[in-house]
C-alpha cells in the first residue's frame, strides 16, 4: 500500500465540495485536496494550474500530485494545492455586494487570460472571494493553453 502524503495532516479531512470534476477536501490548514473523476484531468490541470501561477494570475498555489487517504478509507492520487479562505461566487450564501466585487474581478481576469492564449470549454470561470477582498480562480482543468 502507498503512503498517504506528508501534506495530509488531518486525520479526518472537511469535506468542501462536489463537482463534477472531482471532490475537494481540506486536509491541513494549508492545503487541499482535490480528488478527480478521471485521472487525466488531474495532470492538465495542475499543468494549468503552474502554468497560470507562474504568469501571476491569482490561482491558489499548486502543490503537487500526491496520495491521499479522504474518502472510504481508500489512498488514491490527488491534486493538491493551497488552501483559500473565502467564499465561492457561485455560493448561494455570497453577498450582493461581495458578488458584484468578484465579478468584476473575475471579468478583468478573464480577459486577462483569453489574451494571453488561453481558452475554455465552459462559459464560466469560477472564483473565490477572499476576506481581503482578492479573488483566487479555481477549476481549470477545461482549459487549454496552445502550447500544452
Amino acid at each position: 500500500m502507498s503512503k498517504v502524503t506528508l501534506l495530509q495532516k488531518y486525520e479526518e479531512p472537511i469535506f468542501i465540495a462536489s463537482q463534477s470534476e472531482g471532490q475537494v477536501y481540506k486536509i491541513s490548514d494549508k492545503y487541499v485536496v482535490k480528488v478527480p473523476t478521471r485521472k487525466e484531468d488531474m495532470f492538465h490541470e495542475i499543468k494549468i494550474a503552474r502554468l497560470l501561477y507562474s504568469l501571476g494570475f491569482p490561482v491558489p498555489e499548486p502543490i503537487t500530485i500526491d496520495y491521499v487517504n479522504v474518502r472510504d478509507n481508500k489512498v488514491e492520487l490527488g491534486y493538491i494545492m493551497e488552501y483559500i479562505d473565502g467564499i465561492s461566487i457561485f455560493d448561494e450564501d455570497i453577498s450582493i455586494e461581495d458578488k458584484i466585487v468578484a465579478h468584476n474581478l473575475l471579468h478583468r481576469e478573464t480577459k486577462r487570460l483569453f489574451r494571453k492564449g488561453f481558452t475554455s470549454m465552459v462559459p464560466a470561470v469560477e472564483c473565490i472571494l477572499k476576506p481581503n477582498g482578492e479573488i483566487r480562480l479555481i477549476d481549470f482543468s477545461q482549459f487549454q493553453y496552445k502550447e500544452l
